[in-house]
Protein backbone atom coordinates (compact mmCIF):
# COMPACT_ATOMS: atom_id res chain seq x y z
CA UNK A 1 0.00 0.00 0.00
CA UNK A 2 1.38 3.57 -1.13
CA UNK A 3 1.62 5.40 2.03
CA UNK A 4 0.61 9.35 1.68
CA UNK A 5 3.41 11.75 1.81
CA UNK A 6 3.12 14.33 4.89
CA UNK A 7 5.82 16.08 4.07
CA UNK A 8 6.45 17.96 1.00
CA UNK A 9 10.33 17.23 0.01
CA UNK A 10 11.07 20.32 -0.94
CA UNK A 11 8.84 22.29 0.84
CA UNK A 12 10.18 21.49 4.99
CA UNK A 13 7.62 23.97 6.34
CA UNK A 14 4.86 21.84 5.51
CA UNK A 15 5.82 19.19 7.99
CA UNK A 16 2.53 19.16 10.22
CA UNK A 17 4.65 19.47 13.61
CA UNK A 18 6.29 22.98 12.02
CA UNK A 19 3.18 24.45 10.61
CA UNK A 20 1.46 24.15 13.53
CA UNK A 21 3.86 25.97 14.97
CA UNK A 22 4.01 28.18 13.18
CA UNK A 23 0.05 28.99 13.50
CA UNK A 24 0.50 29.09 17.10
CA UNK A 25 3.25 31.93 17.41
CA UNK A 26 0.57 34.09 15.14
CA UNK A 27 -2.56 33.18 16.58
CA UNK A 28 -4.22 31.50 13.70
CA UNK A 29 -6.32 27.93 14.36
CA UNK A 30 -5.76 26.86 10.47
CA UNK A 31 -4.46 28.21 7.28
CA UNK A 32 -7.94 28.61 6.02
CA UNK A 33 -8.18 31.45 9.06
CA UNK A 34 -5.53 32.91 6.88
CA UNK A 35 -7.30 33.73 3.82
CA UNK A 36 -10.40 35.00 5.03
CA UNK A 37 -9.74 38.23 3.87
CA UNK A 38 -10.13 36.82 0.31
CA UNK A 39 -14.20 36.40 -0.57
CA UNK A 40 -15.69 32.81 -0.81
CA UNK A 41 -16.05 33.12 -4.54
CA UNK A 42 -12.51 33.39 -4.89
CA UNK A 43 -10.81 30.96 -3.10
CA UNK A 44 -10.05 27.57 -5.05
CA UNK A 45 -11.48 24.74 -3.87
CA UNK A 46 -9.87 21.00 -4.30
CA UNK A 47 -6.52 20.12 -5.02
CA UNK A 48 -4.49 21.25 -7.36
CA UNK A 49 -3.59 19.51 -10.59
CA UNK A 50 0.04 19.30 -10.04
CA UNK A 51 2.45 15.68 -10.57
CA UNK A 52 3.64 14.06 -7.27
CA UNK A 53 6.94 15.95 -6.08
CA UNK A 54 9.98 14.04 -7.30
CA UNK A 55 11.58 12.84 -4.02
CA UNK A 56 15.73 13.21 -4.21
CA UNK A 57 17.75 15.84 -6.18
CA UNK A 58 19.43 13.09 -8.35
CA UNK A 59 15.90 12.18 -9.99
CA UNK A 60 14.77 16.00 -10.84
CA UNK A 61 17.81 16.80 -12.37
CA UNK A 62 16.79 13.69 -14.61
CA UNK A 63 13.85 14.54 -15.33
CA UNK A 64 14.54 18.45 -16.03
CA UNK A 65 17.47 17.70 -18.55
CA UNK A 66 15.05 15.29 -20.66
CA UNK A 67 12.42 18.40 -20.44
CA UNK A 68 14.99 20.44 -21.70
CA UNK A 69 16.23 18.14 -24.33
CA UNK A 70 13.26 18.93 -25.99
CA UNK A 71 14.94 22.44 -26.95
CA UNK A 72 15.75 24.03 -29.91
CA UNK A 73 18.45 26.51 -28.91
CA UNK A 74 19.77 29.25 -31.20
CA UNK A 75 23.01 27.35 -30.44
CA UNK A 76 22.01 25.16 -32.86
CA UNK A 77 19.95 26.50 -35.16
CA UNK A 78 20.28 30.16 -36.68
CA UNK A 79 16.98 32.21 -35.46
CA UNK A 80 14.86 34.61 -38.16
CA UNK A 81 12.07 34.79 -35.36
CA UNK A 82 12.80 39.15 -34.93
CA UNK A 83 10.33 40.64 -32.81
CA UNK A 84 13.41 43.11 -31.38
CA UNK A 85 15.15 40.17 -29.12
CA UNK A 86 18.14 38.88 -31.34
CA UNK A 87 20.56 36.53 -30.24
CA UNK A 88 23.50 38.31 -30.40
CA UNK A 89 27.02 36.67 -29.74
CA UNK A 90 27.71 37.20 -25.96
CA UNK A 91 31.38 37.39 -25.35
CA UNK A 92 32.60 35.03 -22.06
CA UNK A 93 33.77 38.19 -20.64
CA UNK A 94 30.27 39.24 -20.18
CA UNK A 95 28.61 36.23 -18.44
CA UNK A 96 32.03 36.20 -16.35
CA UNK A 97 31.93 39.86 -14.73
CA UNK A 98 27.85 39.21 -13.95
CA UNK A 99 28.33 36.01 -12.00
CA UNK A 100 30.98 37.86 -9.84
CA UNK A 101 29.25 38.69 -5.98
CA UNK A 102 29.98 42.30 -6.30
CA UNK A 103 26.97 42.45 -9.04
CA UNK A 104 24.57 39.66 -7.86
CA UNK A 105 21.57 41.02 -5.55
CA UNK A 106 18.31 40.41 -4.35
CA UNK A 107 16.00 43.27 -6.11
CA UNK A 108 16.85 44.83 -9.66
CA UNK A 109 20.27 45.47 -8.85
CA UNK A 110 20.17 48.13 -6.39
CA UNK A 111 23.81 49.48 -6.03
CA UNK A 112 23.67 50.44 -2.22
CA UNK A 113 27.03 50.46 -0.90
CA UNK A 114 28.60 48.53 -3.22
CA UNK A 115 31.04 50.97 -4.48
CA UNK A 116 32.10 48.84 -7.33
CA UNK A 117 28.90 48.51 -8.99
CA UNK A 118 29.14 52.49 -8.81
CA UNK A 119 31.70 52.87 -10.89
CA UNK A 120 30.47 49.73 -13.44
CA UNK A 121 27.50 52.08 -13.61
CA UNK A 122 29.66 55.23 -14.21
CA UNK A 123 31.32 53.77 -16.84
CA UNK A 124 28.07 52.02 -19.01
CA UNK A 125 26.52 55.05 -18.62
CA UNK A 126 29.42 57.38 -20.14
CA UNK A 127 29.84 54.91 -23.17
CA UNK A 128 25.92 54.93 -24.06
CA UNK A 129 26.15 58.62 -23.24
CA UNK A 130 29.03 58.76 -26.25
CA UNK A 131 27.00 56.56 -28.67
CA UNK A 132 23.63 58.47 -28.44
CA UNK A 133 25.59 62.13 -28.13
CA UNK A 134 23.74 62.63 -24.84
CA UNK A 135 24.97 64.01 -21.06
CA UNK A 136 23.44 61.68 -18.73
CA UNK A 137 21.99 58.25 -19.18
CA UNK A 138 19.90 56.41 -16.59
CA UNK A 139 20.34 53.07 -14.77
CA UNK A 140 19.21 50.52 -17.12
CA UNK A 141 14.99 50.06 -17.04
CA UNK A 142 13.77 46.98 -17.42
CA UNK A 143 13.71 46.95 -21.23
CA UNK A 144 13.44 49.06 -24.49
CA UNK A 145 9.87 49.57 -24.42
CA UNK A 146 9.93 50.37 -20.74
CA UNK A 147 12.30 53.30 -21.29
CA UNK A 148 10.52 54.39 -24.39
CA UNK A 149 7.33 54.33 -22.38
CA UNK A 150 8.66 56.53 -19.19
CA UNK A 151 10.61 58.83 -21.93
CA UNK A 152 7.06 59.70 -23.84
CA UNK A 153 5.73 60.60 -20.09
CA UNK A 154 8.67 62.61 -19.86
CA UNK A 155 7.69 64.77 -22.70
CA UNK A 156 3.90 65.12 -21.22
CA UNK A 157 5.49 66.62 -18.14
CA UNK A 158 7.96 68.67 -19.71
CA UNK A 159 5.57 70.35 -22.15
CA UNK A 160 2.29 70.26 -20.20
CA UNK A 161 0.85 68.49 -22.92
CA UNK A 162 -1.40 65.47 -23.50
CA UNK A 163 -0.35 63.63 -26.52
CA UNK A 164 2.70 61.54 -27.85
CA UNK A 165 2.74 60.31 -31.87
CA UNK A 166 4.10 57.15 -32.52
CA UNK A 167 5.00 55.40 -35.82
CA UNK A 168 1.87 52.78 -36.99
CA UNK A 169 4.31 50.42 -37.79
CA UNK A 170 6.16 49.32 -34.44
CA UNK A 171 6.43 46.33 -32.27
CA UNK A 172 3.05 45.61 -31.11
CA UNK A 173 4.73 44.62 -27.63
CA UNK A 174 6.32 47.84 -27.36
CA UNK A 175 2.88 49.67 -28.70
CA UNK A 176 1.19 47.41 -25.72
CA UNK A 177 3.08 48.94 -23.06
CA UNK A 178 3.07 52.15 -24.52
CA UNK A 179 -0.21 52.60 -24.24
CA UNK A 180 0.08 50.88 -20.63
CA UNK A 181 2.17 53.19 -19.52
CA UNK A 182 0.59 56.63 -21.38
CA UNK A 183 -3.25 55.63 -20.43
CA UNK A 184 -4.69 57.75 -18.87
CA UNK A 185 -2.35 61.06 -18.85
CA UNK A 186 -1.66 61.05 -22.24
CA UNK A 187 -3.29 59.77 -25.15
CA UNK A 188 -1.33 57.78 -27.60
CA UNK A 189 -1.91 59.03 -31.77
CA UNK A 190 -0.47 56.75 -34.51
CA UNK A 191 1.57 58.24 -37.56
CA UNK A 192 0.26 56.11 -40.88
CA UNK A 193 3.52 55.02 -42.36
CA UNK A 194 4.32 52.76 -46.03
CA UNK A 195 3.66 49.16 -45.77
CA UNK A 196 5.89 48.78 -48.95
CA UNK A 197 8.93 50.76 -47.08
CA UNK A 198 8.00 50.75 -43.71
CA UNK A 199 8.79 54.52 -43.71
CA UNK A 200 7.02 57.38 -41.78
CA UNK A 201 4.42 58.93 -43.81
CA UNK A 202 5.55 63.06 -43.30
CA UNK A 203 2.42 64.25 -44.58
CA UNK A 204 0.95 62.28 -41.87
CA UNK A 205 2.91 63.31 -39.17
CA UNK A 206 2.82 67.21 -40.43
CA UNK A 207 -1.25 66.69 -40.12
CA UNK A 208 -1.34 65.38 -36.43
CA UNK A 209 1.04 67.77 -35.26
CA UNK A 210 -0.50 70.70 -32.96
CA UNK A 211 -0.14 72.34 -29.71
CA UNK A 212 -1.67 69.30 -27.92
CA UNK A 213 1.48 67.16 -29.01
CA UNK A 214 4.27 66.51 -26.45
CA UNK A 215 6.23 64.30 -28.30
CA UNK A 216 7.13 62.45 -31.40
CA UNK A 217 8.71 58.98 -31.14
CA UNK A 218 10.03 57.23 -34.53
CA UNK A 219 12.85 54.33 -34.28
CA UNK A 220 15.87 54.21 -36.21
CA UNK A 221 16.36 52.06 -37.63
CA UNK A 222 12.55 51.09 -37.81
CA UNK A 223 10.85 47.99 -36.86
CA UNK A 224 11.58 46.45 -40.33
CA UNK A 225 14.71 47.12 -40.38
CA UNK A 226 14.22 50.60 -42.77
CA UNK A 227 15.95 53.32 -41.86
CA UNK A 228 14.32 56.77 -42.26
CA UNK A 229 16.39 59.13 -45.10
CA UNK A 230 16.16 62.34 -43.38
CA UNK A 231 15.63 62.22 -39.89
CA UNK A 232 16.23 65.79 -39.11
CA UNK A 233 12.78 67.08 -41.29
CA UNK A 234 11.18 64.58 -38.74
CA UNK A 235 12.42 66.43 -35.82
CA UNK A 236 12.16 69.73 -37.77
CA UNK A 237 8.48 69.36 -38.12
CA UNK A 238 8.32 68.16 -34.41
CA UNK A 239 10.12 71.30 -32.68
CA UNK A 240 8.32 73.22 -35.03
CA UNK A 241 4.92 72.46 -33.32
CA UNK A 242 6.91 72.83 -29.82
CA UNK A 243 7.29 68.85 -29.31
CA UNK A 244 10.05 66.94 -27.81
CA UNK A 245 11.60 63.95 -30.05
CA UNK A 246 12.12 60.72 -28.35
CA UNK A 247 14.20 58.57 -30.76
CA UNK A 248 14.74 55.15 -30.32
CA UNK A 249 17.83 52.94 -31.36
CA UNK A 250 19.61 50.31 -31.46
CA UNK A 251 22.75 50.71 -29.72
CA UNK A 252 24.98 49.21 -32.37
CA UNK A 253 23.82 50.79 -35.60
CA UNK A 254 25.77 53.58 -33.96
CA UNK A 255 29.36 52.39 -35.23
CA UNK A 256 27.61 53.36 -38.75
CA UNK A 257 24.80 55.72 -38.22
CA UNK A 258 24.84 59.08 -36.58
CA UNK A 259 23.75 59.48 -33.01
CA UNK A 260 20.55 60.99 -32.92
CA UNK A 261 21.88 63.92 -30.61
CA UNK A 262 23.27 65.05 -33.99
CA UNK A 263 19.52 65.27 -35.61
CA UNK A 264 17.64 66.98 -33.10
CA UNK A 265 17.09 64.06 -30.45
CA UNK A 266 15.77 65.29 -27.41
CA UNK A 267 15.59 61.92 -25.33
CA UNK A 268 17.46 58.47 -26.98
CA UNK A 269 16.20 55.30 -25.63
CA UNK A 270 16.93 51.79 -26.60
CA UNK A 271 17.55 48.24 -25.74
CA UNK A 272 20.70 47.31 -24.16
CA UNK A 273 20.27 43.20 -25.22
CA UNK A 274 22.24 43.94 -28.27
CA UNK A 275 25.47 44.82 -25.91
CA UNK A 276 26.26 41.41 -24.63
CA UNK A 277 22.93 40.58 -23.06
CA UNK A 278 21.23 37.18 -23.29
CA UNK A 279 17.97 36.56 -24.63
CA UNK A 280 16.60 35.56 -21.33
CA UNK A 281 13.44 34.36 -22.86
CA UNK A 282 12.22 37.68 -24.29
CA UNK A 283 12.42 39.52 -21.01
CA UNK A 284 14.08 41.97 -18.47
CA UNK A 285 16.67 42.62 -21.01
CA UNK A 286 17.51 46.31 -19.99
CA UNK A 287 17.03 49.51 -21.40
CA UNK A 288 18.43 52.87 -21.37
CA UNK A 289 17.10 56.63 -21.45
CA UNK A 290 19.48 59.15 -21.99
CA UNK A 291 18.84 63.01 -22.44
CA UNK A 292 20.75 66.23 -22.29
CA UNK A 293 22.26 67.76 -19.37
CA UNK A 294 19.13 70.34 -18.57
CA UNK A 295 17.01 70.95 -16.65
CA UNK A 296 13.27 71.15 -17.69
Amino acid sequence: MRKERSVHPWIPNSAPRIRDEMLREIGASSIDELYELIPEPLRFKGKLNLPDPLPDEASLDRHMRKILDKNVSTAERLSFLGGGCAPHYVPAVCDWINQRSEFLTAYAGEPYEDHGRFQALFEYASMIGDLVGMDAVSVPTYDGSQAAASALRMAGRITGRKKALIPEIINPDRRSIIGNYSDPKLEVDEIGGDPETGLIDLGDLERKLGSDVAAVYFEVPGYLGTIEPDPTEITRLAHAAGALVVIGVDPISLGVLAAPADYGADIVVGELQPLGVRMQFGGGRGGFIATPDEER
